[in-house]
């Protein structure tokens, strides 16, 4: 089911050989379902795309090998598709999603974040308005894990159209994955997803941003997102691989160009950064809980980035 780790997945075209409407936008949603509480999220992010003022979309749910079913949540919201699939990881799900669906455009969104009303009106607005580019994003709003309002704010959108190089320093970041709407040929026209699981968004997110423009917008609000810190990117050991490997496929393409070279190194060693403060938070808990293989792996890992760091070697 995976293709190559570089080949580019074959993604068939929305025509479906029936008479069957072709809906406007399709919604993909991976997700791995393992606690009643997960079930619970999935239930209400699928109520929140109920809510859509724009009627003219498809619901793909791609069930991830979930230990709980899946299929009971999905059959209590009319018109989604269900898949389930061996566990893959979130590009795999995605990709399977992708090759089921007919839409002309996509929002991918995660299993526990909400769709704000106006999403899908807003996204096609934006595309009827910059027929140009490949993907539009949108402003999010954030909550915590209990879904209640945050604090704090979040960061305006760019300006600029091309956002490669400021997705590369990391400079600025499309959180959710439900802020953006792609159009299918500039997902097609760079294969979909592929690994490495963790970091396989920003690899996505490179790949369209160097080949379209895009358009940022900050009202209406588009997604909101659930914060929590018991998440997949916390695992720093999992991040720092994925990452690199992201960055080292990029490598080729900004040599020669001062200003891609020096996005590429601000991004890897900001978000190098990031992750080995996670090791030393996954070394703590592993403490804590007393899973002594884990203290041993995430220590030795720990004091190893640090001596890269100390010796000036790249990241």
């Amino acid at each position: 089911m995976t293709a190559p780790e570089d080949a580019p997945v074959a993604l068939p075209g929305p025509e479906d050989g029936t008479h069957t409407p072709v809906p406007l936008v399709s919604i993909v949603i991976p997700c791995y379902v393992a606690t009643p509480k997960q079930a619970e999220l999935l239930d209400e992010t699928l109520h929140t795309v109920a809510a859509q003022t724009c009627r003219d979309y498809e619901i793909v749910v791609v069930d991830d090998g979930s230990p709980l079913d899946v299929a009971a949540i999905t059959a209590r919201h009319a018109g989604t598709v269900t898949l389930r699939q061996a566990n893959g990881g979130s590009a795999v799900a995605r990709n399977t999603g992708i090759r089921a669906s007919r839409g002309r455009y996509f929002v991918f969104l995660d299993a526990d974040d909400h769709l704000l009303p106006q999403a899908l009106e807003a996204g096609l607005r934006a595309f009827a308005e910059h027929p140009e580019c490949g993907f539009v994003i949108g402003r999010r709003e954030e909550m915590t894990y209990e879904g209640t309002p945050v604090p704090w704010g979040v960061a305006s959108l760019p300006r600029e159209p091309w956002l490669y190089d400021i997705l590369l320093g990391f400079d600025w970041y499309i959180i959710p994955p439900s802020s953006a709407m792609f159009r299918r040929e500039a997902v097609e026209a760079v294969g979909g997803f592929r690994d490495p699981w963790g970091a396989d968004d920003l690899d996505f997110y490179l790949r369209v941003a160097r080949a379209y423009p895009a358009w940022c917008y900050e009202e209406p609000a588009v997604t909101r997102y659930r914060r929590y810190s018991a998440s997949s990117s916390r695992d720093g050991e999992r991040m720092l691989r994925s990452i690199r490997t992201v960055y080292d496929r990029q490598w080729p393409l900004v040599q020669g160009d001062p200003a891609a070279e020096a996005a590429f190194h601000r991004g890897l060693a900001a978000l190098t950064k990031i992750f080995v403060d996670c090791l030393a938070e996954n070394f703590s808990d592993g403490v804590r809980a007393r899973n002594w293989r884990r203290v041993l792996r995430t220590g030795f890992l720990f004091a190893g980035e640090k001596g890269r760091a100390a010796l000036g070697l790249r990241s």
